[in-house]
């Protein structure tokens, strides 16, 4: 399991919600199971509605109980929700699945679905390092992240607990026992551990022997470890990765406390399993949860996890998630319901750059992890081979022609390149170029080979494929030039992979919402597999290098954790709104850790040119600022149930969805306060479309005056703010406005993207609250 995401399932992609009725079962072959009779077993999740309890049972286990009994006698229960749904999951025929949705009080039946994960310097890159942000985290924090994911190794350093203080009064978990893990293991930082594996077991029928996984908390796939210390390790001196990156490590919130669900196993996470979690977390005490793999796209009615995660924000609870690796596309983002923060992927200033010093004396710059500057490949020369174009795991070399030889690689799609650097190594050559492909969506990041490894650009690898191709004894060498920080490439970056906008569950909704650190970051690492995660490896590093959505996740965490701590009082829409309205949309410098903006925009690697807001959302995330935003857009539960109405979904769909009796008559055409604005081209037309939000003072001094400005647009759109200033009397005022859109003539009609963005600029203070305007051409 590595840091590339998707899901396993199969599934469409849905614009507006479907017509299909929710008491249709869906039945997914990629999650069914078939018994030795020949019955096709299937897990599903049954929700229900808790009020229509029949009045005989005495509790609502033993109504569950009697739905099960009636379809079958041998069926049991997998897992009982009680708290943000309610409802069950169990191994069902079709016939029994059928039975059961039938039966009173069942709202719909979910299929089980796999998941899989979207798989320091970041600290410094963000300001972290400000004497004033080090003021606010060196404060106990009584703020709790709950991670979904891979479990943890909890004697790592970056999990002690020095100095902190006494468990948060308001933590009600545990610390789980079970294969290699007790509660000694848990501690002031790493507060509580759980483990959910009924889902698992009961699709695959097991749990893999110790020497592939724990079965309890602990963490043999290094994903869960990495991820925690990113949002809240402790300080770690002397940290790197064999020398790289080498410096102090310690998360986002280091003072923040730590709560592990572990949910995902050697072959995936199953959505019953993390419902689960969500349940635990939430009676358990948490106030954020990180989790970083993707859901499916799907109206919020088919889509258990927008449900689970919509509970969660009504209690209170922050949740953040990854976008997913499915980038460059248009229209690849995961994660998409606005109760979410959808975390894109950047890069930072830090780079590890290496040479390949052709026989022909072309020097090819090119980036690596896996050498040392005292590698042998640093002298003499060694004979250079060509691999050919690999795009899948089916691949054989014969060891007679990479014996002794650096072998370049040309991959394209999601191939296991770790594998292939382990098979090359098997086979006795020395090192590999590797080429990540054209289409290739990670782009260039740098990996932890088994195997002395250089990652080098497309032209790059086609000067060396030309040298090999046309010399008789093409020959090479391959040096390090360790860690270069600082400029040492423009950031933030929007990385290739990360999946990007428009939103294709809602499109009025932009996504991602923000863009946090993810490429080249160092985290702490399993003592129990190798940083490549194949077999031969035998390295066992505190820390390794990742990159992925998966890794920007958890810096929001992290960040929200801040903000948390600094304003316990603020719900999950209050520090949405600090973080995307405080964003940056330039690239950062840093200088004597003060931030500096330059005036070129934030970039696309994928095409070397000006990234738009449905790459990077609001921008990318400026913790500084977030903790004192000035104002923010608030939003409530019952925003969204008002959002869902207005979408067009049905009464029963909505009940599925929020829990809750809708009456969608009453609602009026009031708009969802969400902190961005994303309309179509052609709903504009030329009549126009007007927008309305709202704003709260959380500024404690209190009296304030606002002044709108709105750049760019100018000469496509006409843009009108009422009113044009804002003066607010004392702290929670609210104040509406209003956004008035008119096109402009000759706009292009096909094609076409407009960027834009209203700003709030605080007279005579430091605050600008940014709002991001995109319009749009469905037309594509």
């Amino acid at each position: 399991m590595r840091t590339l995401l998707s899901v396993f399932l199969f599934l469409s992609y849905f614009t507006y919600p479907s017509s299909q009725t929710s008491r249709e079962l869906i039945f997914n072959t990629n999650c069914t199971k078939t018994s030795s009779n020949s019955t096709r077993f299937m897990t599903f999740v049954a929700l229900v509605d808790p009020l229509c309890k029949p009045s005989p049972f005495f509790s609502h286990h033993h109504w569950y109980s009697s739905l099960l009994a009636s379809s079958s006698s041998t069926t049991s229960f997998i897992h009982v929700y009680n708290t943000l749904i309610h409802g069950f999951s169990a191994s069902l025929t079709p016939y029994q699945a059928k039975h059961i949705n039938s039966s009173h009080g069942v709202l719909s039946l979910f299929p089980d679905s796999i998941f899989h994960l979207h798989t320091t310097r970041s600290p410094s890159f963000l300001g972290l390092d400000n004497l004033k942000l080090k003021l606010l985290n060196s404060s106990g924090s009584n703020v709790i992240i709950g991670f979904m994911d891979t479990g943890i190794w909890p004697e790592h350093p970056s999990f002690a607990d020095d100095g902190l203080e006494p468990i948060p009064a308001h933590w009600r978990g545990k610390c789980e026992t079970g294969f290699g893990f007790n509660q000694s293991n848990c501690n002031k930082k790493l507060i509580g551990a759980r483990f959910f594996s009924g889902g698992y077991r009961a699709f695959f029928g097991h749990l893999d022997h110790p020497a592939s996984e724990f079965r309890s908390p602990r963490d043999h796939d290094g994903h869960g470890t990495h991820v925690s210390s990113i949002a809240a390790g402790a300080p770690v001196t002397g940290s790197s990765f064999y020398g790289f990156a080498g410096g102090l490590a310690q998360g986002m919130a280091p003072n923040a406390r730590i709560a592990v669900y572990k949910v995902c196993w050697v072959s995936g996470c199953l959505l019953s399993d993390i419902c689960a979690a969500f349940e635990k977390a939430i009676l358990d005490g948490v106030n954020i949860i990180s989790i970083s793999l993707g859901s499916s796209r799907l109206p919020f009615h088919l889509d258990l996890l927008s449900i689970v995660s919509l509970r969660a924000f009504s209690g209170g609870i922050f949740v953040a998630s990854s976008a997913g690796n499915e980038g460059p596309s248009w229209a690849s983002i995961t994660n998409a319901p606005p109760w979410i923060t959808t975390v894109g992927a950047g890069t930072i200033d830090r780079d590890f750059p290496a040479k390949l010093l052709l026989g022909n004396g072309i020097s090819i710059t090119g980036i690596s992890i896996t050498l040392t500057r005292e590698s042998k490949l640093t002298r003499g020369f060694h004979r250079l081979y060509f691999g050919g174009e690999i795009s899948s795991s089916k691949f054989s070399f014969s060891r007679q022609l990479v014996k002794g030889n650096i072998v370049l690689c040309l991959t394209t799609g999601h191939m296991p390149r770790m594998l292939l650097g382990a098979s090359l190594l098997s086979l006795g050559a020395v090192a590999m170029v590797i080429c990540h492909g054209s289409i290739d969506p990670n782009g260039i990041i740098s990996e932890p080979h088994v195997i002395p490894t250089i990652t080098v650009g497309i032209l790059e690898a086609k000067l060396i494929e030309d040298y090999i191709l046309s010399s008789d004894s093409p020959v090479a060498n391959i040096s390090s030039q360790g860690t270069v920080e600082k400029h040492a490439r423009p950031a933030p970056v929007v990385a290739a992979f990360s999946s990007r906008g428009p939103n294709s569950a809602v499109p009025g909704i932009l996504k991602p919402d923000v863009i946090a650190p993810s490429v080249n970051i160092l985290g702490a690492w399993t003592d129990a597999i190798g940083p490549s995660s194949v077999a031969l490896d035998n390295r066992r590093p505190q820390f390794n290098i990742m990159s992925g959505t998966s890794m920007a996740c958890p810096h929001v965490s992290g960040v929200a954790a801040i903000i948390k701590s600094v304003h316990p009082d603020w719900g999950p829409s209050e520090i949405k709104s600090a973080l995307m309205t405080t964003s940056n949309t330039h690239k950062l410098y840093y200088y004597r850790n003060v931030s500096l903006s330059s005036s070129s925009l934030i970039l696309d690697e994928s095409t070397g040119k000006a990234a738009n807001p449905f790459d990077f959302g609001a921008g990318h995330i400026h913790p500084e600022r977030a903790v004192d935003p000035g104002l923010v857009f608030d939003l409530g539960y019952q925003d969204y149930i008002d959002f869902l109405c207005q979408l067009n979904y049905t009464k029963n769909e909505i009940h599925i969805i929020s829990g809750k009796h809708a009456n969608c008559s009453n609602i009026g055409k009031g708009q969802l306060n969400y902190p961005a604005i994303v309309v179509a081209a052609e709903k504009v037309g030329h009549k126009g479309v007007n927008f309305y939000r709202r704003l709260k003072n959380v500024n404690e001094a209190g009296s304030r005056k606002y002044k709108a400005k709105v750049v760019g647009l100018t000469g496509f759109y006409k843009i009108g703010v009422i009113p044009k200033k804002l003066e607010f009397s004392k702290i929670d005022e609210k104040l509406s406005f209003k956004i008035a859109i008119r096109k402009e003539k000759g706009v292009a009609k096909r094609n076409s993207l407009w960027v834009g963005a209203l700003i709030w600029h605080e007279i005579g203070g430091k605050h600008r609250v940014r709002c991001p305007i995109v319009i749009f051409s469905r037309q594509r």
